[in-house]
């Protein structure tokens, strides 16, 4: 089978759960005798808008598409006036029989119907809420959950892009914002029609497309990522030291680190010790605020570790904190501290809220609320034997082979499904 996935960044350049996902998927099809390649887009203002760079990374054959994101009108973020046409040209060269699409961002959905018209079979794999809020995550500018962007009240967060029509009468701006709204939301739901399967990691985000009438519930399939490496043995609780508290993951707002080095300082003292772990360089002025909160506080930035570290890394510390303020879709992070035998306390709301069963294998606390994630993590340090029945608790970890494995016969049922209908 010839297969091209895409997505919006890729590896090395860009760690997150998107893209090492994506990657683990195509070295998988690769080892499995199919053609694979992934076309993913990359900014670069030195170089020509819509300039292809060809590699390679672990045997996968890579197409790399220049992007400026220097938008002369709001509607070129959710229709790119580039990509789509180097994504025709690829399509051309390639002749795949299934795409797989990771992310739209900087490609467009458009690009669903021209891999349709090009007789292949589409996937679309979805790991956030890209498609019915611009900023894929379901936040407004002020940090309060928007309950709205179905309905395609975006205006807050569109406006911060160019429109050229407001300049025109400016009477009608708010109606302007209030119509590309609804044009994006229109142009995804056009064009997602047209795909032959849709993958959510979590039942929650698949809900909401399903709401927002941008995915068919016979479309929608709910299915996790893979992990690689061991499920290893369960730890006994280290007794008589400082709760060794982590979190590893990407370092900016959304992601909430800055609730949790709060929570720190409503700890006493030799309670706990938190290990942050990621990079630091994306968000220098976050990292800045962090460092400032947390000083004079036992906790310590370690920043960046390879993905193939990532055992080393959950195998110091006690437990996992991941206090996002954003819906999170189901993050790589929770799966891969149950690999390891540790249990993870979540905001208890979106996908966190469904991948970590409040006291069977870890612990929610409210959004944003510093306080009581205070208060879970001076109990967990007080009584290690729940420590080690939440680690206990633990469900099992689908591995990248088995979910490999399925990915594929979802392949295989798409591609003959458009051939029965050729």
């Amino acid at each position: 089978m010839r297969i091209l996935a895409v997505v919006h960044d890729y590896l090395p350049a860009h760690i997150g759960g998107t893209e090492i996902h994506a990657h683990q998927m195509a070295c998988h099809m690769l080892a499995a005798g199919h053609e694979v390649a992934v076309a993913f887009t990359e900014r670069d203002l030195s170089a020509p808008e819509g300039q292809v760079r060809r590699g390679e990374l672990d045997g996968v054959p890579t197409f790399e598409v220049v992007h400026q994101r220097e938008y002369g009108d709001v509607r070129e973020t959710f229709r790119p006036p580039v990509t789509p046409s180097v994504f025709a040209q690829l399509l051309a060269e390639l002749k795949p029989e299934l795409v797989h699409f990771q992310h739209f961002a900087h490609w467009g959905a458009e690009c669903v119907g021209l891999a349709r018209r090009s007789g292949a079979a589409v996937v679309v794999t979805l790991h956030d809420y890209h498609l019915i809020c611009d900023a894929a995550t379901l936040m407004r500018p002020d940090g309060s959950l928007c309950t709205t962007a179905s309905s395609g009240d975006c205006s807050a967060c569109l406006e911060r892009y160019p429109h050229a029509a407001v300049g025109e009468r400016p009477e009608l701006a708010s109606f302007r914002w209030a119509e590309v709204a609804r044009d994006r939301i229109e142009t995804h739901r056009w064009f997602l029609r047209e795909a032959d399967r849709v993958i959510c990691p979590s039942h929650f985000l698949a809900a909401r497309m399903v709401e927002a009438r941008i995915l068919r519930e016979d479309q929608v399939e709910v299915m996790q990522a893979g992990y690689p490496g061991t499920y290893h043995p369960l730890r006994p609780a280290r007794r008589g030291a400082a709760l060794r508290v982590g979190y590893i993951g990407g370092i900016y707002p959304s992601k909430g680190v800055h609730v949790l080095v709060n929570a720190m300082r409503h700890l006493p003292a030799g309670v706990a010790e938190l290990n942050v772990h990621g990079i630091l360089e994306w968000f220098p002025d976050y990292v800045e605020r962090l460092r400032a909160a947390a000083e004079g506080l036992p906790v310590t930035f370690h920043g960046r570790f390879e993905p193939a570290e990532v055992d080393r890394v959950m195998q110091s510390v006690d437990v996992l904190v991941v206090p996002s303020v954003w819906y999170e879709n189901m993050p790589l992070t929770i799966q891969e501290a149950f690999r390891n035998g540790v249990p993870v306390v979540v905001t208890g709301f979106g996908g966190m809220a469904e991948a970590v069963r409040d006291g069977v294998d870890g612990l929610h606390f409210p959004r944003g609320d510093a306080e009581a994630l205070a208060g879970v993590l001076t109990r967990l340090a007080g009584d290690r034997e729940l420590l080690e029945r939440l680690s206990a608790g633990r469900p099992p970890v689908a591995t990248v082979e088995q979910v490999g494995e399925q990915l594929e016969a979802i392949y295989r049922a798409s591609v003959d499904r458009r051939l029965r209908e050729a």
